[in-house]
């Protein structure tokens, strides 16, 4: 019986301690989501909302995308909020769905609406280390062109070195908004809508936490959880 009561108060013991320490959290650095010379944006502000509701704490920063997602693969990664793919199910745990992005190109308005077909062979600006727009892209036939920003990519697209941008909202009126002059005319080809998830990293101790997911869960389901994403989409948007 001794070692029984040992045994339950180690377990107790541990579900107290197993996330005083903070686990990691690392966003992209794709604005509005992340900005990785102020270490501040969108994602890492929600998700900071989602663990401080949940009783868990973060080691927060900002990466390149395709580091996000490699440490999500590794576990060194533990919880993040990217575009949902059936390919990142693999390795990543849903817990919810809060938004989604809509995603178009903006072009310089020369009084004619173009279409997918008049991008053929033309540079197009697209973020470097997304494949929100692969589709898109093999079926324009438009010439990917690269980007680390969304800044650079309208200030290339104002320059006259792409023919198009790619648009992210939120985030995208923002910055267009900042880097246009009154004369600057812009037209916008809408593409398409996809959700964005947070995910816990399946190689991660903490994907082996109901307790914890299911607070995760629910405080992203919440009225409070929508009202502080809705007040985050307005201030980065």
């Amino acid at each position: 019986m001794r070692l029984t009561w040992l045994g339950m108060l180690a377990w107790i013991w541990w579900l107290q301690t197993a996330h005083a320490e903070p686990v990691q959290s690392s966003s992209q650095a794709i604005e509005p989501w992340g900005n990785a010379a102020s270490g501040d944006g969108l994602a890492p502000r929600f998700l900071r909302w989602l663990a401080a509701q949940s009783g868990l704490q973060l080691r927060q920063d900002i990466r390149p995308l395709p580091r996000v997602v490699e440490d999500l693969k590794s576990g060194q990664n533990a919880l993040a909020l990217i575009t949902a793919s059936t390919e990142r199910d693999g390795f990543g745990l849903e817990v919810c769905r809060p938004t989604a992005i809509r995603l178009s190109v903006i072009y310089r308005d020369a009084g004619r609406k173009l279409s997918l077909a008049d991008l053929r062979r033309r540079p197009v600006g697209i973020l470097r280390g997304t494949h929100t727009l692969d589709r898109f892209l093999a079926e324009s036939g438009a010439d990917r062109v690269f980007v680390r920003d969304l800044h650079q990519g309208f200030r290339m697209l104002r320059a006259g070195r792409l023919d198009a941008m790619m648009c992210v909202r939120p985030g995208c009126g923002h910055t267009l908004r900042e880097l246009s002059t009154p004369a600057d005319k812009w037209a916008e080809l809408l593409i398409s809508s996809e959700p964005m998830a947070v995910y816990v990293s399946r190689a991660h101790p903490l994907a082996r936490d109901a307790a914890m997911l299911d607070r995760l869960r629910a405080a992203c389901a919440s009225p409070q959880g929508k009202q502080e994403l809705a007040a985050l989409l307005a201030r980065y948007d």
